[in-house]
């Protein structure tokens, strides 16, 4: 026991969350500390798209692929090509994002790399013990993005739904697409009983990433969004099979829940990432609420020496609006489509956007509020604060 090698920091995942945090931590007075990084993968493959916005530069603006201020919106009786500014919408993919990182940790020697599983984290006396199919390790303070084997099992009365998604970057033959203008969601698409869309996001006049994404209770066979994508290139897009090819296939399933995710595992395991409630519970954007998050609890940790954070769930407005949107589409009392038309259609894109961020002003609140129907949310209301 005695020989067990001792860490400041062990990152329990070295994914989207454990990395972000550990660049943060290497770009910060913390950057000599000791620190482990436990993955049973090596993160290298371009297994995920990252999509989020912002107004200005961020730390990952070096590796952003593709970015565009310009995107349409199809709903319901209405399409608009929105004016996204003083925002941008902004694509990374998940290989530059290791690589970036990887460098960065490489030129660190205080950081190791472990590649093992996870089997167990114990609290003990003034450490965590963290136990893997290979060694121990001790670790002052464990973050860990490990989420549990079902976490429906913590839902009880909450909303559950998954948002999965199928997409494929294609290559045209000939240029086809415009790279400055981007398709956000289109809902023409069928929405049998869910709330269906598409994205459509080109990184240059010959390529772009197609994605079929279902907010619902239940994953498809695989056949089927393949065949939704093969019937919406054609139809939307005109696109015939024999015009493009497919470079790479990519899918996913993110939870979208209500329910409140525990940020501390005792005293000295905190839970980062989606495990922690990062993802944004209406729309399952997830990487800028981990910068944020690593930002803070860095901050935390430097000025205190204790990362002691409020749920990531949202501020508790936001976290109630989330709920009672999640209960109206789950619980059926008003199409999903409908519902992100009347708030594309009545309020200026920049209030949206700032609104999903948690930005908002009680005011704007108010004015996203007023855009939907009222009798489906009064009801969503009534069960998000009584479940």
């Amino acid at each position: 026991m005695e020989n067990t090698p001792t860490y400041d920091v062990i990152l329990a995942g070295g994914g989207g969350a454990g990395l972000s945090l550990a660049y943060h931590l290497l770009n910060s007075d913390w950057k000599d500390r000791s620190i482990l990084i436990i993955d049973q993968e090596q993160k290298e493959k371009n297994d995920r798209t990252w999509c989020f916005w912002e107004t200005k530069p961020g730390p990952f603006e070096s590796i952003v692929h593709q970015q565009w201020q310009r995107m349409y919106f199809h709903g319901t009786g209405f399409s608009q090509l929105m004016d996204l500014q003083p925002y941008s919408y902004k694509m990374i993919r998940s290989q530059d994002f290791y690589r970036y990182v990887n460098q960065a940790i490489r030129a660190h020697e205080n950081v190791t790399v472990v590649q093992a599983q996870i089997q167990e984290l114990r609290e003990r006396a003034d450490n965590i013990e963290v136990v893997t199919d290979q060694q121990n390790y001790h670790g002052q303070w464990v973050f860990s993005s490990l989420r549990d084997s079902d976490e429906t099992d913590q839902v009880k009365d909450k909303q559950y739904l998954l948002q999965h998604f199928k997409g494929w970057e294609i290559r045209t033959k000939q240029p086809f697409f415009n790279p400055q203008q981007a398709t956000l969601m289109d809902f023409r698409i069928a929405q049998h009983g869910d709330c269906r869309f598409m994205y459509v996001l080109p990184t240059d006049e010959q390529t772009a990433l197609v994605e079929y994404t279902i907010f619902s209770g239940e994953l498809l066979d695989q056949d089927t969004y393949t065949q939704e994508l093969n019937r919406y290139l054609p139809k939307y897009l005109g696109l015939k099979r024999a015009d493009y090819e497919v470079l790479h296939e990519e899918f996913g399933v993110i939870p979208m829940t209500d329910m409140e995710y525990p940020r501390q595992q005792g005293e000295r395991i905190i839970r980062i990432g989606t495990a922690g409630g990062a993802t944004k519970a209406s729309t399952g954007y997830t990487f800028q609420r981990i910068q944020r998050d690593s930002a803070e609890l860095v901050q935390q940790l430097i000025t205190t020496g204790r990362p002691e954070r409020l749920p990531l769930n949202g501020r508790k407005r936001f976290h109630l609006f989330d709920s009672v949107l999640l209960n109206v589409m789950g619980r059926g009392l008003y199409p999903g489509r409908e519902s992100f038309t009347h708030i594309f259609r009545k309020n200026p894109t920049a209030r949206v956007l700032r609104f999903l961020d948690e930005d908002t002003h009680l005011g704007e609140d108010l004015a996203i509020m007023n855009s939907v129907p009222k009798l489906p949310f009064i009801k969503g209301t009534w069960y998000a604060l009584t479940t």
